[in-house]
Order: structure tokens, then sequence, then C-alpha cells
């Protein structure tokens, strides 16, 4: 029989094991391909869907641990950022945009409690869908899960460069 001594600290172990199992499978990652389905998280599954309405539109996004490179978008087409959302509620990405003479850098995605909480963001199943517009005006948010044209909230003008 073990001494409370041993097994207090047998018990320690094994939280720190579980607690590092935890940030090791579930540590944010991104995965661009569009059409990517398998939910292999074992928290929710974040998307971030970025529709542009225009041509050329350059795109650098990024998280505290992954940096997704710099990617170009056409009218019509959508990017995707795909994650694990963090156990601890870290999951961060920004995105600096490019496009003509004009640029803009925010968060597309921090999480918050509970994830749907954030405007642009719904929970659906095992995962929590945000959506972006980007256009000649700026970025936009959907006020509804399936937006109409007349649905869509501008939050952030583009920035001229200099």
């Amino acid at each position: 029989m073990l001494s409370s001594s041993k097994l207090n600290c047998l018990m320690g172990k094994l939280l720190f094991l579980f607690i590092l199992l935890l940030n090791i499978f579930d540590t944010p990652y991104a995965n661009i391909v569009s059409n990517y389905s398998d939910n292999n998280c074992i928290t929710l599954q974040g998307v971030v869907h970025i529709q542009t309405q225009v041509n050329n539109l350059g795109l650098h996004c990024y998280s505290k641990d992954d940096d997704l490179g710099d990617v170009t978008r056409n009218a019509g087409e959508e990017y995707q950022i795909r994650f694990c959302l963090d156990f601890f509620g870290r999951s961060h990405f920004w995105c600096h945009f490019n496009w003509e003479s004009k640029e803009e850098e925010f968060n597309v995605y921090k999480e918050v409690a509970p994830p749907k909480s954030q405007p642009y963001c719904t929970q659906i199943g095992r995962s929590v869908e945000c959506y972006w517009m980007v256009d000649n005006m700026g970025f936009w948010i959907p006020r509804t899960l399936r937006p109409q044209p007349s649905d869509w909230v501008r939050i952030y003008d583009w920035t001229p460069t200099h």
C-alpha cells in the first residue's frame, strides 16, 4: 500500500502528464485546404471563413504558434483557417490584408467564453464557424447564420498605405 505522500506525488505527476498531453494534442493548428472536413480535435474545431469580393486580395494570417504565409484570393473565392480550439481558451488568429493601395490588420479569431459569443462566430455541432467578407469598402461580419446581401455589417474600413 502506498503512503499518502507517495500517493500525492504520483497524483501530481499524473496530473502534470495529463495537462502536458492536452497541450500536445490540442495545440492550435491551421489547415488551409478549403474542402478539409475531418475534425480530429479533442476540443471544438475553429473555422474562419474569409470571403473576398475583390481581385488580388493579399492575406497573411498567423497565430502565436503558426505563420500561415502569404496567399492571394480573387473575387468569389474563400480562404479558410481550420484549427483546434485551445483547451485553455488561448486560440487567437490575426490577418494582415492588402489590396491595391490599402491595407488593414486585425483579429479574425480570438477565443472568448463561450466561443459563440463572438458576433461573427456561431457554434455548429463540434465546430465554431466564423465568417468575414472583404470588399472594396472594408471588412464585414454577418448578422445571421445564413446571411443575405443586406445582412452584413461593416466593422473595419481599409487604411490607405503611405
